[in-house]
C-alpha cells in the first residue's frame, strides 16, 4: 500500500520599500498524513502559550499578515484584530512566537517547497502583455513538477490543500487541471495524475493547523531567494524553512526544494 503525504500551499506577494521590485511566492509544506496529528498539536501548543488567557486559544487563527501589522505601526491600534493587540503592546512577543513556529518547523517530519517569482526581472525578460504566462501558472508548474518527483521517490500519492482566496479558487483550480493535463518539461501528465489525487481548498476561517503553519512560509521564501533583506525576527524562521528544503535526494535543494524563477545568466565576452 503506499504511503500518502499532503501538501500544504500558500501564497504571498513581498516588496521592497515603496513598493519596488515585487515577487510572488507559491509555497508550503509535504508532510506525511500519519504526522498531521503532531503539527495540529504543536500549533495548539503554541497558541496556548502565547494566549493562555483566552478561554478556547484554540480558537485563533495564525496569521502572520495580522502579525505584521500589529507590531509595525502602521495600523492604527483600533484597526488591529483583537486577539493582535498584544503585539502591539509586547513587542517581544512576536519574537517568541516567531521562534515557537521556528522550533516546530526544525522539529517536524516535513519538505517545504515553493517557487518565487521576481516579477519585473521575468516581465523584463518575457513581455507581460504579448508572451509571458501568467505567474500563478508558471509557479504551478513548478510546484507539481516538485511534488510529483516527491511522491515518485518516496513510493507515494498525495493531495493538495491550498489556502482559499475566494473568487481566486477558479483559477488556481484552473491552473492545477491545466498543468497535469499536459504535463510540465521534464514530468508528464500521467505521472501528475496518479499521484496527485486531489486538489482541495480550505478557508482561512475554518482554523487549519497545518495551513496556519504554512502561512509563514511563502513571505520568507520569496524575501530570501529574491535577495531582499531579512528582518532579525525571522532570520531563525527562515533558516528553518530552507533547511527544510526537498532536495530530490540528490541534495539539489534549488531545483527541487524553492526554485527562484528566471534565473537569467549574463552573456560573457
Amino acid at each position: 500500500m503506499l504511503d500518502e503525504y499532503t501538501l500544504f500551499l500558500d501564497e504571498s506577494y513581498t516588496y521592497e520599500q515603496n513598493g519596488r521590485k515585487p515577487a510572488f511566492a507559491i509555497g508550503g509544506f509535504i508532510v506525511k498524513n500519519d504526522e498531521i496529528p503532531k503539527i495540529n498539536s504543536g500549533i495548539d501548543i503554541i497558541k496556548l502559550n502565547i494566549w493562555n488567557d483566552v478561554p478556547d486559544s484554540q480558537s485563533v487563527i495564525l496569521h502572520e499578515l495580522d502579525l505584521k501589522q500589529a507590531i509595525s505601526s502602521r495600523k492604527p491600534r483600533n484597526t488591529l484584530k483583537p486577539e493582535y493587540v498584544r503585539f502591539r503592546d509586547n513587542r517581544n512577543l512576536a519574537q517568541h512566537l516567531y521562534n515557537k513556529i521556528s522550533k516546530l518547523i526544525k522539529d517536524s517530519q516535513i519538505y517545504t517547497i515553493g517557487c518565487v517569482i521576481k516579477s519585473d526581472d521575468y516581465y523584463d525578460n518575457f513581455s507581460k502583455s504579448e508572451i509571458a504566462n501568467e505567474i500563478s501558472l508558471v509557479c504551478m508548474q513548478i510546484i507539481l513538477e516538485n511534488y510529483t518527483h516527491f511522491l515518485f521517490k518516496n513510493k507515494a500519492v498525495g493531495k493538495i490543500v491550498y489556502e482559499s482566496r475566494d473568487t481566486f479558487d477558479k483559477i488556481m483550480l484552473m491552473r492545477f487541471y491545466q498543468v497535469s493535463s499536459i504535463g510540465t518539461m521534464y514530468v508528464r501528465p500521467d505521472a501528475i495524475q496518479q499521484r496527485i489525487l486531489q486538489f482541495a481548498f480550505t478557508h482561512k476561517s475554518e482554523n487549519s493547523q497545518c495551513l496556519q503553519l504554512a502561512d509563514f512560509m511563502p513571505n520568507q521564501m520569496a524575501r530570501k531567494k529574491s535577495g531582499k533583506s531579512i528582518y532579525k525576527n525571522v532570520r531563525a524562521l527562515t533558516n528553518a524553512i530552507l533547511s527544510k528544503s526537498y532536495d530530490g535526494m540528490s541534495g539539489n535543494t534549488d531545483r527541487f526544494g524553492i526554485k527562484i524563477i528566471p534565473r537569467i545568466i549574463s552573456n560573457i565576452s
